[in-house]
């Protein structure tokens, strides 16, 4: 088995997650690539589209068909299976539970010492959705995006996904995009639609903000058109770090490692253990696992050649290396207590106790699979309905706030050498320049 298994300590804990991560990280430079394909685009737009979903993902298309409406979108929903219909509209409810809840506490209206503030969340008029496809497809994640947009009240939510060759899964992506509430839907993949959804083709016209993971063709392409348009952030290849302790489920943990490094060959998917007996336990469960998969499966090829386990020397190490690894999944098995789980700070998501399982965060629980990756959660979380609005506050003073806040504003004018803001403030305030 090729899992690599090092021991860390507080000392080199956290160089070491910086190793695993520039290893995985490690790509051919596909800049070059990625430049000429947004170039082609921003060129010739439709006919672009038309050869590269030839060339990269073989479904020959006529232009009449690089977009579908909603009302085909709607008619696709009528023709899939009812369960599964069904499953779609139920994680839709459970998607839009979370989201409000997040959508609410983002209004503040208050009365303090003579200002009213008010601020108020915006929905941004047009956003761009890529969900990826190609060998798989993933409904899941097309109503991860949607729903977010659709609480926050976007007017032109337009999902991007590559073209299908089976009529059966183009017609789930349809009745997916249509539960989702997008009011359109591209055909078309990788760094291509990215570009299409950032400077817009004679079929589609362009977005104010692009979102959703990817490979890293479209990866590379969201940072290209992001000095035109806004992007999210950084959602790769999958990743799942697991911590475990004596008494945890071990062939579970096996089992949600597979789990996780069946998206691509590329994931990075490994394990800290806080003793060696856990270590034993783990790798005869990862043996078990790997030999029951097939040899040529992305499960297998990813977790023999980027899957790894950390015996830590203690608590302090685990969490060093965890925090600095900032994983896109968190599992934690190992029975940490609530002050140790709050030592771990950068992770996309966290999911703990014996039950923990990141296929329920990914299908049921209610916060977004769509998740940071590449160490990005370091600064930021997963994606929520904050990427689909701007906040903008609105202030109300009265003069007699202006007149007690005169004697500070005055000093810190006065600091900055800029005497016409003080002329404008006085006069705002009613009061005489001395």
């Amino acid at each position: 088995m090729g899992v690599e298994v090092i021991r860390i300590s507080k000392e080199n804990a956290a160089e070491t997650a910086r190793r695993i991560r520039s290893e995985a990280e490690s790509r051919a430079q596909i800049w070059d690539t990625v430049r000429e394909i947004v170039e082609a685009v921003r060129r010739r737009g439709d006919e672009a589209l038309i050869e590269l979903a030839e060339k990269f993902d073989g479904v020959k298309l006529r232009k009449s068909e690089l977009l579908s409406t909603v009302e085909e979108a709607k008619e696709a929903s009528k023709s899939i299976p009812s369960d599964l219909l069904s499953a779609l509209k139920s994680l839709r409810r459970r998607l839009m539970t979370h989201e409000r809840r997040i959508y609410g506490r983002l209004f503040m209206n208050v009365n303090a010492g003579g200002c009213h503030i008010e601020i108020r969340p915006i929905p941004l008029e047009a956003v761009g959705c890529y969900a990826p496809g190609g060998a798989a497809s993933y409904p899941s994640s097309v109503l991860m995006m949607g729903v977010p947009g659709l609480v926050a009240g976007v007017e032109r939510l337009v999902l991007a996904t590559p073209p299908r060759k089976r009529e059966d899964d183009r017609r789930m992506i349809l009745a997916a995009a249509y539960t989702a509430g997008f009011s359109e839907i591209l055909w078309s993949g990788g760094a291509q639609a990215v570009a299409a959804l950032a400077y817009g083709t004679e079929t589609v016209k362009g977005v104010q903000k692009v979102v959703g993971p990817g490979n890293r063709y479209v990866l590379e392409a969201k940072r290209l058109v992001s000095k035109d348009v806004a992007v999210d952030f950084t959602a790769g290849p999958t990743e799942l770090l697991v911590i475990l302790d004596s008494a945890s489920p071990f062939r579970q943990a096996a089992l949600e490692m597979a789990a996780q490094a069946e998206h691509s060959p590329d994931t990075l998917v490994g394990a800290v253990v806080l003793d060696e007996d856990s270590e034993t336990a783990l790798m005869r469960s990862l043996s078990e696992v790997l030999l029951e998969l097939p040899k040529d499966s992305s499960a297998k090829q990813s977790l023999e050649t980027r899957g790894f386990v950390c015996i830590a020397d203690d608590w302090d190490a685990a969490a060093r290396f965890a925090n600095t690894l900032a994983p896109e999944h968190l599992l934690v098995y190992a029975k940490l207590g609530k002050r140790k789980l709050k030592d771990i700070r950068h992770a996309g998501v966290i999911s703990h106790g014996p039950n923990a399982s990141s296929v329920f965060l990914d299908y049921y629980a209610g916060p977004n699979h769509v998740l940071p990756t590449d160490g990005w959660a370091s600064i930021r979380g997963g994606l929520t309905v904050l990427d689909y609005v701007k906040l903008l506050p609105s202030v109300k003073p009265t003069k007699r706030v202006l007149r007690r806040a005169y004697g500070e504003v005055r000093v810190l004018i006065e600091a900055e050498g800029l005497p016409l803001h003080l002329k404008a403030f006085e006069r705002a305030a009613r009061i005489e320049s001395s």
